[in-house]
């Protein structure tokens, strides 16, 4: 043992006692890729409270449900979002087959490169690249080409592959959450057939956990075979108010932790929806403040931000809060 090295009583036990809790803590600690601010303690803290059997505020295991947004919450949304890396091949073919597509708005930016624009069209937009897309394609043919594609891109800013693009606090936190009883869900805007090929090799969330945006299907037969193929359409834009109802026909239940990001309004309704709930509750928003280490954007009316204090949310500032933003 290292402490052999330091005869006992030239430390004095007082100061033996100090090197061991200060090194009991180091190893104990769940967050390590967070700094040491008033965010990562009150995470800390509420865990600690809502797992403490016989205390008053004690969650039994089957109502420790978490949900997080994905794009911005758990993965970086910018330059694009990561469900338009699989749309590159396919969205100049499916245009020339019916131009009219390309008067959508977030269509005409994707083809021209032009990623602000892009962004800007937010949710909506994103699904109608993916509409336009799958739209003909099986549900099988297009999962099986998600994951290897991620795999094969470099995120342009953490030039690491798309698989591995994951905000490494928010990783840790879903590790801490697991290991304390909580389940953790997605609820995103994303396309939900994408979002569940990549779930569990980048966030070690099941599909099964998976909530988003539904694209329209329909019953076809292929080859003696049936099949679900997609037609076109967006059946569910699981966005703003629309996330709450989709939750709670997934889980018939609030959930008592819950996070999401500002930069697009998306998050704030389930965020609400959980802080009224009766019982506790956490309530996390990713403030994207951080230019040099990732990317500095926020709402024009500063809405989620806002509604933050109003509510009584807690921020996450990307700059302050967090050591490392991906690993390398």
């Amino acid at each position: 043992m290292w402490l052999s090295i330091f005869p006992y009583r030239r430390l004095g036990s007082s100061l033996t006692f100090a090197l061991i809790a200060t090194i009991a803590v180091a190893r104990a600690d769940p967050l390590p890729s967070w700094n040491d601010t008033a965010t990562k303690q009150a995470i800390i803290d509420f865990v600690t409270t809502v797992t403490q059997r016989g205390g008053p505020e004690f969650v039994p295991d089957d109502e420790r449900i978490a949900v997080f947004d994905m794009d911005g919450t758990l993965i970086p949304e910018k330059p694009i979002p990561a469900a338009v890396i699989p749309l590159a091949a396919d969205l100049k073919q499916a245009v020339a087959k019916k131009p009219i597509l390309a008067d959508k708005p977030a269509i005409a930016a994707f083809l021209k490169g032009d990623a602000a624009a892009l962004h800007n069209a937010g949710e909506q937009g994103l699904n109608d690249l993916i509409a336009a897309v799958t739209d003909g394609r099986t549900t099988e043919e297009f999962s099986a080409s998600i994951l290897p594609l991620m795999k094969a891109t470099t995120h342009d800013k953490f030039r690491v592959p798309y698989t591995r693009a994951v905000y490494k606090p928010m990783a840790e936190l879903l590790s801490y959450l697991e290991d304390n009883g909580f389940k953790n869900w997605i609820c995103s805007g994303s396309p939900i057939l994408f979002t569940r090929a990549v779930s569990m090799e980048m966030l070690g969330i099941p599909p099964a956990r998976v909530m988003g945006t539904s694209s329209g299907t329909r019953l076809d037969e292929r080859d003696g075979k049936t099949v679900l193929v997609f037609d076109g359409t967006i059946d569910h834009l699981n966005d703003q108010e629309g996330k709450p109802p989709t939750i709670n026909l997934a889980l018939g239940a609030r959930p008592v932790f819950v996070g999401g990001n500002e930069g697009g309004r998306g998050d704030i309704a389930m965020m609400r929806w959980s802080k009224d709930r009766t019982g506790p509750s956490f309530q996390l928003l990713i403030n994207h403040d951080d230019a040099e280490r990732e990317f500095e954007y926020s709402e024009p009316d500063n809405y989620s931000l806002d509604a933050a204090k109003r509510y009584g949310f807690h921020v996450v500032s990307i700059r302050d809060d967090w050591k490392t933003v991906v690993a390398p």
